[in-house]
């Protein structure tokens, strides 16, 4: 047999169809890959809806204002003048008798005598007597304590004129002793019921910033105790 016959007869037409059939099936493939390549684009050219822009904002929004309150919403204790203090409880024991102990000193809470202190300046022939002047705390009053030793005459004359001054006004629930107790490590020690506010000088501006802060605000009977000093 002459050999073209031989490949006419079995090989030619087999490759044309093999052809073919590769032919097609690349044409299906691209056909795919257009439609395919189509869909990606029309969804990719979608606009997006306005009601997930308004709820994407609104979310933001509110993770906002939590961040705000977990941040600022305690500021109100934060910026109080003076440091916390204890609640050493409020029982009342005759006067004369021990009571005690207490957590800071001076003390701001505890036991304390029955009857309060009168209101007013104390010096160092008859100083005020702490168990006594926590029952005037009781009653939203601020005593102020100094270590003499710590501040010269100008500092104590300067807190001695500002007490007598605050006993003068509306707000007298005031008093100002000299301290003669366990030495708390500065001039001076502002107390008011379950605060202290610690000086190193007599910063009436501290002062003052503290009676604004705590007068008649913490205690637990605010409107009671002595009547303002007449003299």
């Amino acid at each position: 047999m002459h050999p073209a016959a031989a490949d006419g007869d079995l090989g030619y037409p087999p490759r044309r169809m093999a052809r073919r059939r590769t032919a097609g099936i690349q044409r299906r493939s691209r056909a795919s890959d257009e439609a395919l390549a189509r869909r990606v684009g029309e969804s990719g050219a979608r606009p997006i809806d306005g009601r997930l822009l308004a709820i994407g904002g609104i979310l933001v929004v509110g993770l906002v204002v939590l961040l705000a309150v977990f941040l600022f919403g305690n500021s109100g204790v934060s910026n109080r003048v003076g440091q916390p203090q204890i609640n050493d409880g409020q029982a009342h024991v005759a006067v004369g008798a021990p009571a005690g102990p207490y957590s800071s000193v001076p003390a701001t809470s505890g036991q304390h005598w029955d009857s309060p202190a009168n209101w007013g300046v104390y010096t160092a022939a008859g100083p005020a007597i702490e168990q006594q002047v926590i029952h005037n705390l009781e009653h939203g009053g601020i005593v102020v304590w100094y270590q003499a030793d710590q501040l010269d005459a100008a500092g104590i004359e300067a807190l001695d004129n500002w007490a007598r001054q605050q006993i003068a006004t509306a707000r007298f629930k005031v008093i100002l002793s000299p301290w003669l107790g366990q030495d708390f490590g500065h001039a001076v020690a502002a107390t008011s019921w379950t605060w202290l506010l610690y000086l190193d000088d007599a910063d009436l501006d501290q002062l003052r910033a503290f009676l604004d802060d705590h007068y008649q605000q913490d205690a637990p009977e605010p409107f009671g105790g002595p009547g303002q000093p007449t003299g």
